[in-house]
């Protein structure tokens, strides 16, 4: 590993956390909307939306950043792309952010769980792109 690939790494994390925060908000406004229209259905729908965006985000940032074409399969393989990235950064955020700061809380603490979480975004954000690249083919 060189510098450039840990700075695209970084940047990968990054952007993929800031787009995320961004569509999450949007989303949360459309979950509501989708709760309040259709109840359990719009729940599901909901997070359907979640797992796509997730999916589509990722892929689109590895095409761009990797030069990794992990969207050949459509809508489903968006989702399914979705539904593992979001388990396995569930499970780092938990292990690398949540723990530490409720642990060790202070500036100090957020700061360096915030540098390692964003490169292990990246990472992680790759990894899945390349693993479902080669699913593809």
């Amino acid at each position: 590993m060189n510098w450039q690939d840990l700075v695209k790494y970084f940047l990968h994390g990054i952007a993929f956390s800031l787009l995320f925060v961004i569509l999450g908000i949007a989303w949360a406004f459309v979950l509501v909307l989708l709760i309040g229209f259709g109840s359990f259905i719009g729940l599901i729908i909901g997070i359907v939306l979640l797992l796509l965006i997730v999916g589509v985000l990722n892929a689109a940032l590895g095409a761009f950043l990797w030069d990794i074409d992990a969207g050949g399969k459509g809508w489903s393989g968006m989702f399914f792309h979705g539904l593992v990235l979001f388990v396995i950064l569930l499970i780092t955020e938990l292990a690398v952010s949540y723990l530490p700061n409720q642990i060790c809380p202070g500036t100090a603490t957020f700061v360096i769980t915030l540098i390692i979480r964003t490169l292990l975004y990246g990472i992680i954000g790759k990894t899945v792109c390349t693993w479902l690249e080669r699913t593809i083919e």
